[in-house]
């Protein structure tokens, strides 16, 4: 039987970026959204320096939670780190977009600092700086079959041809902070959280119980396994450009908090019963990924590392641990 180790984070690309541009990336979003209203927390964080108080905060807390993970993964040496993320039309596009793919390729490159080199990101690195990781070729092979004997039509991919790029920022971004050395062999599950969000030509995102199922099944696969895996669910939770009850213009607090308290006191299955439309509703969308996890893991409470709650943030952020 496998051991495992669950770590959730955050993936959005600001968790790159040095507080002092972040107000860029609100601009452009809020900018796209011609119903935008502010809430009120909102303009109580942006200030009087346009919510860089608010951002340094933040970063401090967002670095700061990345480091206690990273600990915690490397003082527990996994033998294999899957991350699980949510490609948003990078690793897959119209001619492709299975519901899930494990990566079954032996090696695979990311370059997370192309659209943020220099000075806009914290490490003052070169664009073109590649990141290279060795991934588990046959483990992830024998997790894909076992998976479709079990009844999951899981797809697999051993390449990823659709993005110059390589990894979609939400297997890359939390590495950088993670395992930048690719010290651990690397396993990613992407997930079509986005859907038809996207575009009339997207499918609909599988659902909260489908994923949990998915989880489910990989626990099965790992119990007959010796491997130590560490499972790391990647995303934030209710993005307020995604928030339809707020017209796409905050986060919706109440619902993550709510979900906040079932994953910390192990009764994390119950996020499984969401409907597409609660989703759609909150802009959950991304938390699909943590509920694969959950599956994985059980209903193990979580040990809450932080919670970002800012509205500056664009998102509800949560970082934590299960072992």
């Amino acid at each position: 039987m496998a051991e495992l180790l669950g770590l959730g984070c955050s993936h959005g690309p600001i968790i790159l970026t040095p507080p002092e541009v972040w107000y860029k990336s609100r601009e452009r979003i809020f900018g796209r959204n011609p119903n935008f209203q502010a809430p009120p927390q909102l303009i109580e964080e942006l200030g009087a320096d346009n919510g860089l108080t608010q951002d340094r905060l933040d970063q401090q807390k967002v670095v700061e939670a990345f480091g206690m993970m990273r600990d915690r993964l490397h003082e527990w040496q996994p033998d294999v780190l899957m991350v699980i993320g949510d490609d948003q039309s990078e690793n897959f596009k119209q001619d492709n977009l299975p519901p899930f793919c494990l990566y079954t390729g032996e090696e695979v490159d990311g370059y997370p600092f192309r659209n943020v080199g220099g000075k806009n990101n914290n490490w003052d690195a070169a664009p073109e700086t590649k990141f290279t990781f060795q991934c588990p070729k046959d483990f992830s092979r024998d997790m894909r079959n076992s998976l479709i004997r079990d009844g999951i039509d899981m797809a697999s991919s051993s390449s990823l041809q659709g993005w110059d790029w390589g990894l979609a920022h939400a297997i890359i971004n939390p590495l950088v902070y993670l395992d930048p050395e690719g010290k651990f062999p690397l396993l990613p599950l992407f997930v079509n959280c986005y859907g038809e969000e996207a575009g009339p030509d997207y499918p609909p995102r599988p659902t909260a119980k489908r994923c949990y199922e998915v989880g489910q099944s990989i626990r099965r696969f790992l119990d007959t396994r010796d491997e130590r895996v560490a499972v790391v669910a990647s995303s934030s939770w209710s993005h307020s450009f995604l928030a339809h009850k707020f017209n796409c213009s905050a986060i919706d607090l109440d619902t993550d908090r709510r979900y906040l308290e079932l994953v910390r006191q192990g009764q994390g299955s119950q996020l499984a019963s969401l409907t597409p439309e609660e989703l759609q509703d909150s802009g959950d969308h991304e938390i699909l990924n943590w509920i694969i996890a959950l599956g994985i893991l059980g209903d193990v409470p979580a040990e809450i590392v932080d919670v970002r709650e800012s509205h500056t943030q664009l998102a509800y952020r949560v970082a934590a641990l299960w072992g």
